[in-house]
């Protein structure tokens, strides 16, 4: 399934909307799961069992969920804008958060190259282990 984590976006109804039509169209199996909130650890559970993350994110101060997924050693496909690039290092899938056409070719590339995954989850540890603890931003 695909499960969906996080409050509702500002102005997101057209995209729920058309989630909520992919979810009943006929025949179709219940196979996305959204969650508006999950406790800090069951979030752990759910990207280290995660096949892959995905965060196409238009801006970022940091990145921190890519980098979580990383530690994880979860592959990830992420933004090629703000500050992910410089996060993900060469250990991510890199997508322009604006072409839909981009995230759906890369989460079927991923999905279906488990080699690629393994990788990914190779080189996501080793670039994950660049961010210890003591340089991770703090509120």
């Amino acid at each position: 399934p695909l499960v969906i984590v996080g409050a509702q976006a500002w102005k997101s109804e057209h995209e729920l909307k058309l989630l909520e039509d992919l979810q009943t169209g006929t025949g179709r199996r219940n196979n996305i799961i959204r969650l508006n909130y999950v406790p800090f650890a069951l979030l752990m559970t759910l990207i280290s069992g995660a096949r892959a993350a995905l965060f196409p994110s238009l801006y970022e101060g940091f990145g921190l969920p890519v980098l979580e997924a990383m530690q994880l050693g979860t592959p990830v496909i992420t933004s090629n804008a703000a500050s992910l690039p410089e996060v993900a290092g060469d250990a991510c899938v890199m997508v322009n958060p604006y072409e839909t056409r981009a995230i759906s070719r890369a989460i079927a590339m991923l999905d279906g190259d488990e080699a690629l995954r393994d990788d990914l989850a190779k080189r996501g540890l080793r670039q994950g282990a660049l961010f210890p603890p003591r340089r991770m931003p703090v509120d």
